[in-house]
């Protein structure tokens, strides 16, 4: 099968580390690589590195080529824009269709997610194939059993059980996003699913059946077809922002009637704060490669330190504190998801140098 790793995202929630220029899955959270690396060795555990694709954002092109050198050129999907996943999503599979890949099981994987329950997750996608051999006009997606009521995924409800495969559905329906009470009534039901976003399928039927599903967006395919085939970079990037922006939750998973869910619990995260960084990876203590830590009277406390200055702390207790070359973020426990804030201030007061 081939895998696509989908290395566009931006986004600064793990500021002041993550940055416009070098977001989430370029950074190393503890493991000694890129969260992209880790994907990228991930992605080897299911399929040989041949079969092995990256779609990112085109100013990312250095980063891609210093972490994951070995991958072919034509083997990398720049995208000249954001917009949204409909737009990736197809365009990577007309992308695969012109290199001859439009009838292969495809694993479309992202490059900023942890697993504590690895195993348990390759495993799961390992029977991939097999089913979109049995059911070529499906598209199968990951369920990951619910731990809180989230109101920023969206949830999965599992149907009849597809025969000759535990733990895998028929799915019964898919809804983006539920509010508080609804996501609560979800996770109770027991049949419901997080979503991770983890689509697989043949691409030539993905993408016939996102036609099929939201007509309105056939002008832009069949304008960056013909832009492919073209050769023009000037013609597929203007063709790329022909697209709406919008996701493909909305344009095609909540609207297909034919999808299959495989589902476990395999200890997903989107690493969305500090203080899941501190959980999955900061089980042995501070991050400190080459710095120097000192706590005196202190409890509870983190510290990320990109740096090699010695950090001390005296008398705090339940915070987290990251330090970087040029920015130092302290925050209680509990109030790290509020670095957007920070970030907005800082594009207010025109710090770009610091964004």
């Amino acid at each position: 099968m081939n895998i696509v790793i989908m290395a566009g995202g931006g986004g600064t929630r793990l500021w002041p580390l993550s940055r416009q220029n070098k977001p989430k899955q370029f950074i190393d959270l503890g493991t000694g690589q890129t969260l992209l690396e880790d994907t990228f060795a991930r992605a080897k555990t299911l399929t040989p590195e041949k079969n092995i694709y990256v779609a990112t954002a085109q100013d990312y092109q250095k980063q891609i080529k210093q972490f994951l050198p070995n991958v072919a050129d034509d083997h990398i999907f720049y995208e000249p824009a954001k917009r949204d996943t409909t737009a990736a999503f197809a365009t990577i599979t007309l992308r695969l269709e012109h290199l001859g890949q439009a009838h292969e099981p495809t694993i479309f994987m992202w490059s900023d997610h942890v697993f504590t329950n690895e195993d348990a997750f390759i495993k799961d996608l390992r029977q991939i194939p097999a089913l979109i051999t049995a059911h070529p006009d499906f598209i199968i997606v990951v369920g990951h059993v619910p731990v809180t009521p989230e109101t920023t995924l969206g949830y999965i409800e599992a149907g009849d059980p597809v025969s000759g495969h535990e733990d895998v559905y028929h799915v019964n329906c898919f809804k983006e996003k539920p509010d508080k009470a609804t996501a609560e009534k979800f996770v109770a039901a027991g049949n419901y699913f997080w979503n991770l976003g983890y689509f697989s399928a043949r691409p030539a039927y993905l993408l016939s059946e996102l036609q099929q599903q939201s007509p309105e967006v056939i002008p832009a395919i069949t304008r960056f077809s013909q832009a492919l085939d073209s050769g023009s970079q000037p013609q597929v990037a203007a063709a790329y922002s022909a697209f709406p922006k919008i996701s493909i939750e909305y344009t095609l998973i909540e609207k297909t009637p034919r999808i299959i869910t495989i589902t476990g619990d395999y200890g997903w995260s989107d690493v969305g704060n500090w203080e899941i960084v501190e959980r999955v990876f900061g089980q042995a203590g501070d991050h400190m490669p080459r710095g120097h830590h000192i706590h005196i009277d202190s409890q509870h406390n983190y510290i990320y330190n990109a740096t090699k200055k010695a950090v001390c702390l005296i008398g705090l207790k339940d915070t987290i504190i990251v330090v970087t070359d040029d920015a130092v973020l302290v925050t209680k426990k509990g109030q790290s998801h509020r670095v957007k804030e920070v970030v907005e201030r800082l594009k207010e007061e025109k710090k770009s140098d610091v964004l």
